[in-house]
């Protein structure tokens, strides 16, 4: 098993003081994370992981002097091996594409909800929890699931009618329609009522919340990883 320690330390790279603020509460009122420090700029970034570290790193990738991209680059450089979530107004398949290269968790382009922002630090808790539970020798399956968590698709349907890849309409409309039936059911009580795997059963509650159709939280227990449970977007 992989050593993970907890709570996730989080620098928040960002050079617009408003939305800096803004992560910063976010990330202290989540479970399981706490503020490693702020910094508003690639020179700055570099200098921190000098004297500090940091478990990961929420990055503006267009920030003064030294941009997140190029400042990523030179930590990798030198061995960081950090998290990065990117942050961009950047639209452009390119630096999507430059940011999986240099092994972004995620990227969320501006403006974002403060859901979706929540969600992907969410999702990358469950990810550092499953790393956790990684044996020294593993199997197909628990990597499969693994990377599933940590290489979610970074687009999404451009409107309802086109789903992805291996998505029913039918199907979906079952799981949103027991989703707003019930109180906050987990991906495994979904799919033991619809008599389908669970992985299936996240795959389809994964793309509601994307969508702002569904909310996430996690419960935490004594022992073992969090249970993640979907709600229906306004039913708390």
């Amino acid at each position: 098993m992989v050593d993970v320690q907890l709570p996730v330390r989080v620098l928040i790279a960002e050079d617009d003081p408003m939305v800096c603020s803004l992560h910063v509460q976010a990330v202290r009122q989540l479970t399981g994370f706490t503020v490693a420090g702020t910094v508003g700029d690639g020179y700055e970034l570099l200098e921190f992981f000098q004297r500090n570290s940091a478990d990961l790193i929420v990055m503006d990738i267009f920030m003064p002097r030294l941009s997140g991209l190029e400042a990523l680059k030179r930590l990798r450089s030198r061995g960081n091996t950090s998290d990065v979530i990117l942050v961009s107004a950047g639209k452009k398949t390119d630096l999507v594409s430059r940011a999986r290269t240099l092994g972004a968790f995620d990227y969320m382009i501006k403006p974002y909800s403060l859901q979706r922002f929540r969600a992907s630090l969410e999702n990358y808790l469950e990810h550092r929890m499953r790393l956790r539970d990684v044996r020294e020798e593993t199997t197909q399956e628990e990597v499969d699931a693994f990377f599933e968590i940590g290489h979610r698709p970074l687009g999404q349907p451009e409107d309802d009618e086109t789903l992805p890849k291996g998505f029913q309409k039918e199907t979906l409309a079952l799981v949103e329609g027991i989703l707003g039936e019930s109180g906050s059911p987990t991906a495994l009580e979904i799919g033991e009522k619809l008599s389908i795997s669970r992985s299936t059963a996240r795959r389809y509650l994964e793309y509601l919340a994307k969508k702002n159709r569904a909310e996430i939280s996690f419960e935490y227990r004594t022992s073992g990883r969090p249970l993640k449970r979907y709600t229906a977007m306004g039913k708390k």
